[in-house]
């Protein structure tokens, strides 16, 4: 494959994204095992950090552990899938994105969105609780805006940011691209 140099490493990276998801899942699953190579732990342990503490728990129950922990009574609709076990449904995503910090920039990506926050890809060391702002835009509204927020967990690779003080606006544009059908 040549390389264009009109292609950015966003587009790139979308491309990819694209052709993933169009793949049938033994494919994905054959080059899930090529990408993660000797590091599979590395790998399902960053998806162990992003499950909720519900899903740990399902997740041990089926590895055949006895839990001691009473999970919380949840309502869910039979028509939602394993998102719904969320407080908020995610979407992933790969949108540019500015964050402040103690009044230092840095850009990086948002991986996955939801209306209560973001997972950002960083290697920043920042301390969970330190607050931020977030600007981005969305697909679906090509004007950028600014969400305050905190680090609310970190993995190696990002942190989760917990939106603060949401308006009706940002709110309404967040749901609107999360139900949107890609």
């Amino acid at each position: 494959m040549s390389s264009d140099p009109n292609l950015g490493k966003f587009d790139i990276t979308a491309r990819l994204f694209n052709l993933v998801s169009e793949m049938p899942k033994d494919q994905q699953l054959i080059l899930l095992k090529q990408l993660a190579g000797e590091n599979v732990d590395s790998h399902l342990f960053k998806m162990i950090v992003n499950m909720t503490e519900e899903q740990q728990i399902i997740l041990l129950e089926q590895m055949g552990e006895s839990t001691q922990v009473e999970l919380p009574v949840k309502t869910l609709s039979i028509e939602d899938t394993d998102t719904s076990m969320r407080e908020n449904p995610r979407k992933p995503c790969l949108i540019n994105a500015t964050c402040r910090i103690q009044n230092q920039n840095f850009r990086s990506y948002i991986l996955d969105i939801s209306i209560g926050g973001v997972f950002i890809e960083t290697d920043s060391s920042s301390p969970i609780g330190e607050e931020l702002i977030l600007n981005f835009s969305l697909p679906n509204h090509p004007q950028p805006f600014a969400f305050n927020g905190k680090i609310a967990w970190k993995s190696s690779k990002g942190f989760g940011v917990k939106f603060e003080n949401v308006s009706v606006l940002q709110s309404d544009l967040v749901k609107s691209f999360i139900e949107q059908k890609d």
